[in-house]
């Protein structure tokens, strides 16, 4: 007998693996909750975005990545490291998509998104959070968002699919681009209900379930339709182009009053002047009892 597994069992294995992972993980941060040991992420304000996912999922996901940002504290690398991270992860993400390798791509599209949460919390952590990594940030984040849906596009080039697909990936980028420009214009800018970090989780999930149910269906074909996934790209098109829309009229509306006056940049502080910067184990320290910054 074999002592390696089946392509059945390996998708059996690696599904339950990946729910293993995640759900067991999940019980404990409820219980945590539950117990008043984590508090849930704040209710956000009107204008400032509601979201897909309920709060639980968001505070789960910023507390299971907090021993990871205090790893990343310690390393010494700045939160710019961790974001060009993403990147290149992103970019494996889209090869891994466009090649077919849908289980592949799961787990990399989270550490992925991991990576996001980490830059913005080492920034917050060692108070090194600046206008430039901000705008580092967003930026990497909006070629990443293109790459993690161009993947798709190549993938199910010539079906109906890659149109859905590439609604989706228009739409993420006006979703972006309407809330950048409305706080430019001094609006919150975030409403609608979905948001990155949606996105992320949607298609992350789409793709680890894809392999087993594609498998069981098609068979082991050469270029499998994935169902799952095509099935969450129609949904994310869907919801993408209700956010956009949202968000539009919803900045419009609040243009339609009394002139909107932009606010005034603040002078902002030398981030990396060395007198500034926290102490990397005060910094690690202070990460455990840091409320969540859902952005």
């Amino acid at each position: 007998m074999s002592s390696f597994l089946s392509p059945q069992q390996a998708d059996v294995v690696f599904l339950a693996g990946f729910s293993l992972f995640f759900t067991g993980a999940l019980l404990i941060y409820a219980i945590r909750v539950t117990l008043g040991w984590s508090t849930l992420p704040p209710a956000r304000p009107r204008g400032a975005g509601r979201r897909l996912l309920a709060p639980l999922l968001i505070g789960y996901f910023y507390w299971f990545t907090k021993p990871l940002c205090r790893i990343a504290i310690r390393s010494g690398q700045s939160a710019s490291f961790f974001t060009t991270l993403g990147l290149v992860g992103a970019l494996l993400t889209a090869i891994a998509i466009a090649t077919g390798h849908f289980a592949l791509a799961a787990a990399l599209l989270i550490a992925t998104g991991a990576l996001d949460v980490m830059d913005g919390e080492v920034a917050r952590a060692l108070r090194l959070s600046s206008a430039r990594g901000a705008f580092f940030d967003s930026t990497i984040d909006r070629i990443s968002d293109g790459l993690m849906f161009g993947g798709c596009v190549v993938y199910y080039a010539g079906t109906v699919v890659m149109y859905a697909a590439l609604l989706a990936l228009i739409m993420s980028f006006v979703i972006s681009y309407a809330r950048s420009r409305a706080e430019a214009l001094g609006l919150a800018g975030a409403e609608g209900l979905m948001q990155r970090a949606d996105r992320i989780t949607l298609l992350s999930i789409a793709l680890a379930f894809s392999p087993l149910v594609a498998h069981r269906s098609e068979g082991f074909v050469a270029h499998p339709l994935y169902a799952v996934t095509a099935g969450a790209l129609f949904l994310m098109a869907l919801l993408n182009t209700a956010t956009a829309v949202a968000r539009i009229h919803w900045t419009m509306a609040q243009l339609s009053g009394p002139a909107v006056v932009p606010p005034r940049p603040r002078p902002t502080a030398e981030p990396n002047r060395p007198d500034r910067r926290r102490p990397v184990e005060e910094a690690a320290a202070a990460l455990r009892h840091q409320p969540h910054q859902v952005g």
